[in-house]
């Protein structure tokens, strides 16, 4: 037993002069890569914001780069989607939101971080109006909405359509969105435009295409709230399912 001791000692002796150096390389390592890390996202941030706007398409090229690689957080994915929703570049947006689609089609994850970085941003919600009264009525209505709810949607295009709806539908192109947009329909319905919840996931093919977080709202025939000149009275909410 006595000489097996020093032989034990030795043993721990040997394994701590190997793993010591293996530790502190690997140390050394990780910090490398966060070091890099830090700066690829440092870089791909002053490109998206540069003046030139071809340095900012190199930046976005960049950043669906870095998606595909893990190497982008929710939080900056969202810091970069607001500033591209506010960005004097009408071009900017469209042309991030393609690259995270592209990155989510090659790295799953993508799609999660996408998500969570949309949910932080005010819903996309395209109009579809038959005739000028509703065209008016859902600037009124936005206007007649509380602060806190208005902030939470963004209007980007009211588009004169025709068809023969009886109701007025809010569409929802995301089944993850589903609770997202029963509350926008609760929201219209407490100024008395009922509308009636759709889900277009497994009905409309394209919307697979659709980024999360965005909705489309079709007048129909059904009467208009008494906010804008109609008959149709506050509703009470829906609770989700």
């Amino acid at each position: 037993m006595s000489g097996s001791r020093p032989m034990r000692d030795l043993l721990v002796q040997v394994m701590a002069t190997v793993m010591i150096p293996l530790t502190v390389a690997g140390t050394g390592l990780y910090y490398t890569r966060w070091q890099q890390n830090l700066t690829d996202l440092k870089t791909m941030i002053d490109l998206v914001s540069d003046e030139n706007s071809e340095r900012r398409k190199f930046g976005v090229a960049m950043l669906e780069y870095l998606l595909k690689n893990d190497k982008v957080p929710v939080e900056f994915v969202a810091a970069q989607l607001e500033y591209a929703n506010s960005s004097s570049d009408k071009q900017l947006l469209p042309l991030m939101e393609s690259a995270l689609m592209k990155a989510a089609d090659e790295n799953p994850a993508v799609a999660d971080t996408f998500r969570k970085a949309l949910e932080r941003l005010p819903s996309r919600l395209f109009v579809h109006a038959m005739t000028d009264q509703q065209r008016a009525c859902i600037t009124t209505m936005l206007l007649s909405l509380k602060d806190g709810d208005r902030a939470q949607i963004s209007v980007p295009l009211i588009a004169q359509v025709n068809w023969d709806g009886k109701q007025h539908e809010l569409r929802v192109l995301k089944d993850s969105d589903m609770e997202r947009g029963q509350g926008i329909a609760n929201m219209f319905g407490s100024l008395g435009l009922e509308l009636k919840v759709i889900n277009l996931t497994t009905i409309w093919d394209g919307a697979k295409k659709v980024r999360p977080n965005t909705f489309e709202l079709w007048f129909g025939d059904a009467p208009l709230p008494t906010v804008c000149g109609g008959t149709a009275m506050p509703v009470q909410p829906t609770k989700t399912q």
